[in-house]
């Protein structure tokens, strides 16, 4: 939870509600939330780790950039945060949008707090390797794009938002690269042979001359969760939902 745009104020609160007999309860700030700026909360499939985006100190000093942390689950709740390493987070650069699939890899965007040339975001991947993660690597040219030096839009190459499937095979994420209906649409790419296929763009069912982002997919892969902001409502974004069997990515 945010009071505004986080990008702008980069503040942000992770909250925790329980589904209890047919409803969600009051929400509540998250045992491990609440005193530093913490952001993208992700489950993961077996429900016993918790992914977030934080700026909060590593190792007693104070950091300016967005790392990426995770909790564990125990039987009295939450554990520590920890931080995932030099593996995963850059020193310099926001890391974001944590999701992790059944094997445990993370898949995650990189990139600068602002527009700026020769920077942009990427979508990464990093593979559990023991207690912790191998090096990060950037995923193919099949879903991260390439800036161009006669591109006056300097986020015309964001990639970011990524949203894995359960099994790893399919990728559902934001792009803001030319040729989409509006400033940021959702892409589509799947995992054959152990590359990323060429990204397609979800459609105008989904996206629209708006900013749509932060795809999710349920874990049974039948909906497809996301945010639209802009048009009548401006800069106030709203949660759709659709099924995904009509947008090819069953």
């Amino acid at each position: 939870s945010s009071a505004a745009f986080f990008p702008f104020t980069r503040q942000a609160t992770i909250y925790e509600s329980q589904y209890r007999n047919g409803q969600w309860s009051e929400p509540v700030v998250a045992s491990f939330s609440g005193v530093y700026s913490d952001i993208d909360p992700f489950l993961s499939p077996d429900g016993q780790r918790l992914y977030f985006s934080s700026i909060r100190p590593v190792n007693g000093v104070p950091r300016g950039d967005i790392d990426l942390w995770m909790v564990e689950r125990s039987a009295d709740g939450w554990g520590e945060a920890i931080h995932l390493g030099d593996a995963v987070n850059s020193p310099t650069a926001d890391e974001l949008y944590p999701s992790v699939d059944a094997a445990g890899t993370l898949y995650f965007a990189s990139g600068p707090f602002f527009p700026q040339a020769g920077r942009h975001f990427d979508i990464y991947a990093a593979t559990r390797d023991g207690n912790g993660f191998a090096p990060r690597v950037a995923l193919g040219s099949g879903v991260n794009t390439q800036p161009s030096a006669t591109d006056p839009n300097l986020q015309a190459a964001w990639d970011f938002n990524p949203e894995i499937s359960v099994d790893g095979k399919t990728l559902v994420f934001t792009s803001l690269r030319p040729g989409g209906y509006g400033l940021g649409d959702l892409y589509v790419s799947h995992r054959v042979g152990g590359e990323w296929t060429p990204a397609q763009n979800l459609g105008p069912t989904v996206n629209t001359a708006a900013d749509e982002y932060h795809p999710t997919l349920s874990r049974n892969r039948n909906e497809l969760y996301f945010v639209r902001r802009g048009g009548e409502r401006g800069w106030q974004g709203d949660f759709y939902r659709i099924g995904t069997d009509a947008l090819g990515i069953k």
